[in-house]
């Protein structure tokens, strides 16, 4: 038996078989820290994770650039109820590398169960913009939404996050996701019911209420943020024409600082970022578009194919060594 066998047992998820091997690798090699960590990371999957916090501890003190390590130590105090240990790991982590994803999810996940909202959202964002795979960033990001009331962008999100592989150390397990879709779900059903409850209006009556609504909204937003967005807006689809994909972006990006909630202007963003192979804030700015319309599509049916094909391939996880 080796160090090698104890690995195979954890990618299987094995990590209670992976334990004895790694522990025996430990007594072997005392001084070896790549046995160690594996050995805590057996530990954290196996859901002991009090000897991991050990074990890290040593390993950080012996070598304290060991960013693998501090993450999981961060983990690992985060499954002992350990918050102020945990942002400490991640913090330090963040210090050397500003958008490393599993620090930024790290804090997220802390800052979301501390109630501070705003903190948890941003993040999520980044700790997805640095992996969209990040699926328990999705998980919590949808709670943020239903939190608030906005049960459709939930649900979209969950959806997404049912699509990726689970993670080697999940926060929040199929059963969980499955469990959370359901519920939200069914908070939709009143919703729908509704909607389609509405007795039916005669053409002019639906169109006064429709330019109401939309002078409404530019009140609300502001004349001159709307239209300033508005005017970026069709520079950017101008640019995407001569296939300018930077200025494209760079335009739709002041359009959503205008109108920050334009699901259309979100899309294209993202649209632009893919074809500019900015693969990170292209999913970023995709999964924003449909926080605020789940249906959102591009003006052009082919255009929405191959924005739909390109978020595809840049969701799918890097492939490493086996």
């Amino acid at each position: 038996m080796s160090i090698n066998d104890g690995l195979a047992l954890i990618r299987r998820h094995d990590f209670e078989g992976a334990l004895p091997l790694l522990a025996a690798e430990v007594r072997k090699r005392p001084d070896d820290a790549y046995a160690a960590y594996y050995l805590a990371y057996a530990f954290v999957g196996a859901q002991d994770p009090q000897p991991a916090v050990t074990l890290l501890t040593k390993i950080i003190e012996v070598h304290p650039d060991f960013t693998d390590a501090h993450t999981l130590l961060g983990l690992a105090r985060i499954r002992v109820s350990d918050f102020v240990g945990a942002t400490e790991e991640y913090e330090a982590v963040l210090a050397r590398e500003p958008k490393n994803p599993a620090a930024l999810l790290g804090l997220g996940m802390i800052a979301f169960w501390k109630r501070e909202t705003a903190a948890a959202e941003d993040y999520l964002d980044r700790a997805l913009r640095g992996d969209p795979g990040a699926r328990d960033a999705l998980v919590f990001k949808a709670d943020l939404r239903y939190g608030v009331g906005d049960v459709n962008g939930a649900v979209m999100l969950l959806k997404d996050a049912k699509r990726l592989r689970q993670p080697a150390l999940p926060e929040v397990s199929d059963a969980d996701i499955a469990d959370r879709l359901m519920r939200y779900e069914a908070a939709l059903q009143p919703l729908r019911r509704a909607r389609a409850g509405l007795p039916d209006m005669p053409g002019w009556v639906l169109c006064v209420l429709g330019i109401t609504l939309a002078l409404t909204f530019l009140a609300v937003a502001g004349l001159p943020g709307a239209w300033n967005g508005m005017r970026h807006y069709e520079d950017g689809k101008a640019r995407l024409v001569t296939m300018d994909y930077p200025g494209c972006a760079a335009e739709m990006e002041q359009a959503v600082e205008s109108v920050s909630n334009s699901s259309k202007a979100w899309a294209y963003e993202a649209y632009c970022l893919l074809l500019d192979h900015d693969n990170n804030a292209g999913l970023s700015a995709w999964y924003t578009a449909r926080t605020f319309d789940p249906g959102v599509t591009l003006d052009a049916a082919s255009d929405t194919q191959l924005l739909l094909a390109k978020v595809r391939i840049a969701s799918q996880p890097a492939k490493g060594p086996k």
